[in-house]
């Protein structure tokens, strides 16, 4: 079987690799588009984190206009926690995967967790309704006091008054992820093009028989929709309307400090912090609905680190090394968008990670290909299909 993957991020590597790993002839095309998500993403393995809300979403809940009583947002379906958990366990064998094919490893690491750091009275009754609305599921969560946090992390601010654990989040590097996917896919006989546009998408009875790009066609029995935040520009070559939107976001990254500088990755009110492997603090993210401007206005950057400051007063004197945007792939409901279109049998979408795009990608890869190749579901797909959307469901959020 013949495919084209259109998408070099994350999703669109690792759908590549999990389909040249199942003997597949995988074609995978790169456009290489400024602010792609994987080059912006922080690499949060946040399962149980992301989908109750913390991480990038709290920062926006608590941005003007958007706070109230509960000081947070609203969990995301318990369905989708237990697809991002699942897909998180694919991440040890891909691991070993990886480093044997490609010889990269990924810097997936354990045992660091995410820690919600609590600032008042408001955040400490959100917090509370999160332990509430986790008391029925198997995540293993703790609530710590101040003092328990200040022994933790001992460079934690004495403005916290306590925090709330998940000690299975964790982190993994996100473009070492897309490289060593893509790598470990050409050693397995998938072609790579950089640097490689769709300019248009060619159809005989109503079923795709090849792309044209800036660097000739390329014939195909599957093209699969990996383009990120530039999927509905892919898909309306196909006569497809598809519901994705870019969703800036912006990062800051300082000067290498020592290892283990800090224990665990901390979600604020302000912003989240973590270290990386080489000792760099990134400290994100935004969520502005801005269009594909991939500019770094530096007032938003200033919100992120008085916010960085604030949980961590060392920081003051760090160096700020290097700063970007980023776009995420949005949709409607947060969901991403995986597997067939009604309209097209040949045509499949891999696409609309948002902010859990890296820890949902493992799993998400596999639902592709499972569609593609008439296999068994590896998780039940019907939540991620383009078909929930009706037409004039592409819209920006409030």
């Amino acid at each position: 079987m013949n495919i084209v993957v259109v998408g070099g991020g994350v999703f669109g590597c690792l759908v590549s690799y999990v389909l040249a790993r199942r003997g597949c002839q995988v074609t995978l095309l790169d456009k290489d588009y400024p602010g792609s998500a994987t080059s912006a993403s922080a690499g949060g393995l946040w399962a149980v984190g992301e989908s109750i809300g913390l991480g990038c979403g709290v920062i926006f809940h608590g941005k003007e206009g958007k706070a109230n009583i509960d000081a947070g947002p609203q969990p995301l379906p318990r369905e989708f926690m237990e697809f991002l958990m699942e897909s998180n366990r694919y991440f040890p064998a891909l691991t070993q995967e990886f480093e044997r094919h490609s010889g990269i490893h990924i810097e997936a690491e354990k045992g660091t967790g995410l820690l919600y750091v609590i600032y008042n009275d408001k955040e400490q009754q959100y917090a509370s309704s999160l332990l509430d609305w986790l008391s029925n599921s198997d995540v293993d969560v703790e609530e710590w006091s101040s003092q328990q946090v200040c022994q933790r992390e001992p460079l934690m601010t004495a403005e916290q008054q306590g925090g709330v654990y998940f000690p299975g989040d964790n982190q993994v590097n996100p473009m070492l992820l897309a490289n060593a996917a893509r790598q470990s896919a050409t050693a397995l006989g998938a072609v790579f093009k950089n640097n490689t546009a769709v300019t248009g998408i060619r159809m005989n009875n109503g079923s795709v028989t090849g792309v044209d790009t800036t660097h000739g066609h390329f014939e195909c029995d599957v093209l699969v929709n990996a383009a990120g935040s530039w999927s509905g520009q892919l898909a309306k070559l196909a006569g497809l309307d598809l519901p994705i939107f870019p969703v800036r976001g912006q990062i800051l990254c300082t000067e290498a400090m020592r290892k283990q500088t800090l224990n665990f990755n901390l979600s604020t009110s302000d912003c989240y912090i973590l270290q990386k492997a080489h000792g760099e603090i990134l400290i994100g993210s935004t969520t502005e609905f801005c269009g594909y401007d991939v500019e770094v206005p530096v007032e938003n950057l200033v919100g992120l680190a008085n916010g960085a400051r604030r949980a961590l007063p060392m920081l003051s004197q760090s160096i700020v090394k290097r700063s970007w945007s980023g776009l995420r792939p949005g949709t409607p409901d947060e969901f991403p968008i995986l597997g067939p279109v009604t309209e097209i049998p040949n045509y499949f979408n891999a696409t609309g990670g948002f902010r859990t795009g890296i820890v949902g990608a493992p799993l998400s890869a596999e639902i592709v290909a499972a569609h593609i190749l008439g296999l068994e579901q590896p998780f039940d797909p019907e939540h991620f299909l383009a078909s929930r959307f009706t037409k004039g469901d592409i819209h920006l959020p409030q």
